[in-house]
């Protein structure tokens, strides 16, 4: 309980107090307004974000949605907390290696914004929790039906929980092999399984109502539903399933790598490494079946993770992370007694090693996000001119989109978003009567001007402009 207080003290007190830009202002719309998001749906976390904003009379929607990070994100530290419990540590060493991870600077960064990153960390530990805990107690069935379930919902959350899908149903059948011969069970199982990812129907019913915040198609459609969850549209990204794979998760390692080190030196990420081997081995010597979960949930996400291009990549390594700080938690309580059986309690030393968290925490005291999207998006709204519409790209949209659907600014201005349908819309669009406005990278706007004369305006430091005819 300490921990998670402590945890989330430390992530209110940095909040992102307003709308955000990019990805996370898209959350902080879509929930409110039971919206869509771009690809995959996240519709766990759109539900459970819808009630939270509607339950949590504290701030605008938009804070809101950012508290309810810290609240997940305390809970994943917790969550972790426990999970270095049961592998073997002492209370003060798991709390310890808990907030380690809790407060290294991507997660960190993460827990004071929408993101529902932060969600399927605490959904993957929860269910390492379980899974370990059922094979603990005697492996009772209504364990394995929570899982099914939970899972479902996980999934319906993220779909990196598809990775976690063998190491989960390998750990099961090494638990209990003869699992695979009970019909009846396997059947109930995916029941189980389909109640919780039955989560994703939320995605063709709320496309069929036409949201306020929507992708760019609507996935009304069997083709267009399986293309929207299954993230067809970023496959180009993705390279896991690639025979050029493990040459491409080798080439991503050393960032995987520099990510342990929390911005000093790279000492650090070796340290922690092989402190985690020195934990593993010893889990894998006094627990096998519970050395794979951990060992095969973080390397199957790792892996995959290495193999993927996304701007803030950091977030797809969490759950590695988190297990292997769990891991050298373990390993550096196992170093430390063997260096110094005297002291078997670790009375001594153990606080020694709390200057870890305290160091990171002082650290990230002065990482807050820019607040500035609040700013820009209000100031954007205020300078066009009645029934206007607003040709931007992702990153500036979502915070349109909240001021538009969330806050209610402006009703009579439309926000385009797109780069490679510009300038093709504004050609499509120019001469119907409604004052045009475009941001976009400088690139395109090369292109919008080669027919257009474009006039500047000044958004909190961000420049939108009005797109006129020459002349």
């Amino acid at each position: 309980g300490l921990v998670a207080v402590f945890a989330f003290g430390a992530y209110a007190s940095h909040l992102l107090r307003s709308v955000g830009f990019w990805d996370t202002a898209i959350f902080q719309a879509a929930a409110p307004t039971l919206g869509l998001t771009h690809p995959t749906g996240f519709p766990t976390y759109l539900l459970l974000g819808w009630a939270f904003t509607n339950l949590v009379p504290i701030g605008d929607p938009a804070y809101r949605m950012d508290l309810l990070s810290a609240v997940i994100s305390a809970l994943a530290v917790a969550t972790l907390y426990l999970v270095i419990r049961w592998i073997g540590a002492t209370p003060a060493v798991a709390a310890i290696g808990a907030l380690t991870f809790g407060l290294l600077q991507p997660f960190w960064r993460t827990a004071g914004r929408a993101d529902p990153h932060t969600l399927h960390v605490l959904l993957a530990l929860a269910l390492i929790l379980l899974a370990l805990e059922w094979n603990r107690r005697g492996r009772p069935h209504r364990w394995l039906l929570a899982m099914a379930f939970l899972f479902g919902l996980a999934l319906g959350n993220h779909l990196l929980m598809v990775l976690m899908g063998p190491a989960l149903a390998g750990y099961v059948l090494l638990c209990e092999p003869g699992l695979v011969l009970a019909v009846r069970r396997i059947v109930g199982l995916a029941v189980a399984f389909l109640a919780g990812a039955g989560v994703y129907l939320y995605v063709p019913l709320r496309a069929a109502s036409n949201p306020p915040i929507h992708h760019d198609f609507a996935p009304t459609t069997w083709d267009l539903f399986w293309r929207y969850v299954l993230g067809s549209d970023f496959r180009g990204s993705m390279g896991f399933l690639s025979l050029d794979g493990p040459g491409n998760a080798l080439g991503a390692l050393p960032a995987f790598i520099r990510s342990l080190d929390a911005g000093s030196h790279p000492a650090i990420a070796m340290a922690v490494i092989g402190l985690a081997l020195v934990g593993l081995i010893a889990l894998a010597r006094s627990n096998p079946r519970a050395a794979f979960l951990l060992l095969a949930s973080a390397g199957l996400t790792l892996y995959a993770a290495l193999n993927y291009q996304n701007a803030d990549i950091e977030r797809y390594y969490f759950l590695p992370v988190a297990i292997l700080v769990a891991l050298a938690a373990l390993g550096a309580q196992l170093v430390l007694w063997s260096r110094i059986p005297a002291v078997p309690s670790l009375q001594i030393v153990t606080p020694a090693l709390a200057v870890v968290p305290i160091a990171l925490l002082a650290l990230n005291s002065g990482r807050v996000d820019n607040p500035s999207a609040e700013c820009y998006a209000q100031a954007a709204l205020q300078e066009v001119k009645p029934n206007a519409v607003v040709m931007s790209w992702w990153s500036y949209s979502t915070p349109l989109w909240y001021e538009r659907f969330v806050a209610g600014e402006r009703p009579d201005v439309e926000v385009f978003n797109g780069i490679d349908a510009i300038p093709g819309e504004v050609d499509r669009r120019f001469g119907q009567g409604r004052p045009i406005y475009v941001i976009q990278p400088s690139s395109t706007l090369a292109r919008i001007q080669a027919t257009y004369a474009l006039t500047p305006l000044n958004a909190c430091g961000v420049t939108l402009y009005e797109v006129r005819a020459r002349g």
